[in-house]
């Protein structure tokens, strides 16, 4: 509801919604509804992401990407991005209202046995985080600390706030003396030690350079490594000699630390120039990988391959590079995509002929093309794409070949339209032929993606298509989708109203918005 109102041009009215918590209109007769009413019915993990995008829609006028995203399934504690904002007084006392509302609604669920639920107590560290980043973006570094030092004590364990505690110690000192801190008091019973060294070791490197990575990681396999059971069965951390069933032999070994340890074991090969032992400890990370932290080890691992740098010449193999990307989708497999809600009842469905037919009805959901995304993203840039990508082959094998493994990567297809739609592209191609190509790739992976893209998505690509000349069809065809999926979307529909010139076409794609309740004036 909040989105559509937002969608709708109605944030004001979806902000009030939400002040409805607080009873901010105490001289109304009518009782508060809707959002109140839902809020106590929430289950403990969706009432903390729920006051969080609360927060968020107040203080950036929308909800976050990273929730709307997850509208069709059920909610998880993903990761939001807080961009430094400045705002009115009001607005941001407003928005601290909001929040300290919030927290005393949810204050009493973090003292109870409801966070001995795993899922619970993931959503209460994704609450405490938030709030925290939250009040850096409004620049309130005191309350930020101050809610720091609070969270600390409630979850002295949390990985996320204790890498925020060495991060905000280390920050303009570079004797790392908050992560010298936290490896020096950390519980040995306690798991996550392992993501500390890893998370110190690049932070060492970022701020003073190899060598003093170098001399980290040095200190970490003598001190750490080699007393470790990790090393039994192997030879001053000759890995080469250890067998795959080590993993399995170390039941005492958290797996967050047996994953981060591989990744540090690679680390520090590498820094000693032994290249393949370095490769099948990244390798052990690989296999030893855990859901929360699969992507990171992913990207890890596809750095490791980016050392070689053959991934960057001109004639690297697409095939080649299109052979790693289906490899970690094999590996993501196990970590599958979440069902959409609508679909749920199909479980239920007590014969095995009903509910294979009602499965088949439905299209299937699509591939997490962002772990794609976020393997190309490391290798070539923000772009996806590599910059020597200006021989037409080359740029279409590329292209067709990852929307062959991921047929729905609209982000990729978006970042194609916008490199060739660019003065500075250098394809030597005819404008009319390739950007008709890409442009219809575009429409296909939004049109067949499952769970359905955000509204943003949607805007985004009509943009896109507006400034490509020779669409019409193709334009067609999306804003027939668009308006149906979005009916409600005033920046679809303007955008709609641009593909005609015609002044009566005009008048009435705005009279059928009006009938909608939509203003496009």
């Amino acid at each position: 509801m909040v989105d559509c109102l937002c969608m709708s041009g109605n944030v004001e009215k979806a902000i009030q919604k939400i002040f409805e918590l607080l009873a901010v209109d105490s001289n109304s007769d009518e009782p508060a509804v809707l959002l109140s009413d839902i809020h106590a019915r929430l289950t403990v993990s969706d009432k903390f992401i729920f006051w969080i995008s609360c927060v968020y829609l107040v203080i950036y006028r929308k909800l976050p990407d990273a929730v709307v995203q997850q509208f069709e399934c059920e909610k998880q504690a993903s990761e939001i991005e807080w961009p430094s904002i400045i705002l009115l007084d009001d607005e941001k006392q407003r928005a601290v209202k909001l929040i300290e509302k919030g927290m005393l609604s949810i204050d009493s669920l973090m003292k109870t046995e409801l966070l001995k639920d795993d899922i619970n107590l993931t959503s209460a560290h994704f609450f405490a985080v938030n709030h925290i980043r939250c009040m850096v973006a409004l620049d309130n570094l005191e309350c930020s600390r101050n809610l720091l030092d609070k969270y600390l004590g409630l979850f002295p364990s949390c990985l996320e706030l204790v890498l925020i505690r060495a991060h905000e110690k280390d920050f303009g000192d570079l004797s790392f003396s908050g992560f010298e801190e936290i490896l020096g008091s950390w519980p040995k019973e306690v798991p996550g030690i392992q993501c500390i060294w890893n998370q110190y070791a690049q932070c060492a490197v970022q701020s003073k350079g190899y060598e003093c990575g170098k001399v980290l990681m040095d200190r970490w396999f003598h001190s750490v490594w080699k007393v470790h059971d990790l090393q039994n069965g192997m030879n001053s951390g000759n890995i080469e000699l250890a067998s795959d069933s080590i993993l399995e032999s170390l039941p005492n070994l958290s797996p967050i630390d047996v994953m981060f340890g591989f990744l540090n074991l690679s680390l520090y090969k590498l820094m000693q120039n032994d290249r393949l032992g370095a490769s099948i400890a990244v390798e052990k990370a690989l296999k030893a990988s855990i859901p929360k932290y699969f992507k990171y080890c992913i990207g890890e691992h596809a750095m490791f391959l980016l050392t070689g740098e053959s991934l960057l010449k001109e004639n690297a193999s697409v095939s080649g590079v299109l052979n790693i990307l289906e490899r970690y989708i094999g590996n993501s497999l196990p970590f599958s995509v979440p069902e959409p809600l609508p679909r749920k009842f199909i479980k239920n469905i007590k014969k095995p002929r009903v509910r294979q037919l009602m499965s088949n009805i439905f299209s299937p959901v699509s591939s997490d093309f962002s772990l794609v995304n976020l393997v190309l993203e490391l290798w070539y840039g923000p772009t996806f794409l590599l910059e020597l990508l200006c021989k037409p082959k080359l740029l279409v094998d590329f292209v067709e070949g990852i929307l062959d493994i991921s047929p729905s990567n609209y982000e990729l297809a978006m970042s194609v339209c916008r490199h060739l739609s660019s003065p500075n592209s250098s394809t030597d191609l005819t404008p009319t032929s390739i950007l008709f190509w890409a442009s219809s790739n575009l429409v296909s992976a939004i049109l067949h993606a499952v769970p359905i893209p955000p509204e943003h998505v949607w805007v985004e690509a009509a943009r896109i298509l507006g400034n490509v000349m020779g669409v019409n069809t193709i334009s067609q065809r999306f804003y027939g989708r668009a308006l149906v999926v979005y009916p409600f979307s005033v920046k679809l529909w303007k955008s709609y109203q641009t593909l005609y010139t015609d002044i009566e076409m005009k008048k009435s794609i705005a009279e059928e918005a009006k009938a909608k309740g939509l203003d496009l004036c």
